[in-house]
């Protein structure tokens, strides 16, 4: 009988434990997109940020972005916070009703030529907390000589 209850007892832990081999996840596909402006030395330009879900309604966002500073200055951004050496993190949450989180990253040109914002990390998820796995874009702005000539 002893043997019984242990070959029953071993019985059920392997039926238990199978199931959790074949459970699969999959997270959730989004995307990450900018704008890609033209703009002049001097000048300020705006480069628009969207996160967007494939229809689902979205929650939290955490991008980590990265720029030249010889070419732009980071003037201001809805939800972003500078450190001062070229890295901007935006931090945004839906309210449940939505599938994109926008904003609008603010620079000043400061030098002629083609510069980029890249991502640099990315977290997202939805307003259910199921994690939303970004396809992720770079913003690729381009600066002309300053009305001045100034370059």
């Amino acid at each position: 009988m002893k043997m019984m209850k242990k070959a029953a007892a071993m019985i059920l832990s392997v039926c238990l434990t199978v199931p959790m081999f074949g459970t699969i996840v999959s997270a959730a596909q989004g995307q990450l997109m900018f704008s890609d402006p033209e703009t002049k030395v001097g000048e300020t330009v705006d480069v628009s940020l969207v996160v967007k879900t494939g229809g689902d309604a979205i929650g939290d966002a955490d991008i980590t972005m990265s720029y030249d500073t010889s070419a732009l200055e980071f003037v201001s951004g809805d939800g972003v916070q500078a450190d001062g050496s070229g890295n901007l993190t935006y931090s945004g949450s839906g309210t449940g009703s939505e599938n994109e989180l926008r904003t609008t990253l603010q620079f000043k040109a400061l030098k002629a030529g083609d510069t980029t914002i890249s991502v640099q990390s990315s977290k997202a998820y939805l307003y259910n907390d199921e994690t939303l796995t970004l396809a992720e874009g770079s913003s690729a702005v381009k600066v002309a000589a300053g009305d001045d000539g100034s370059t």
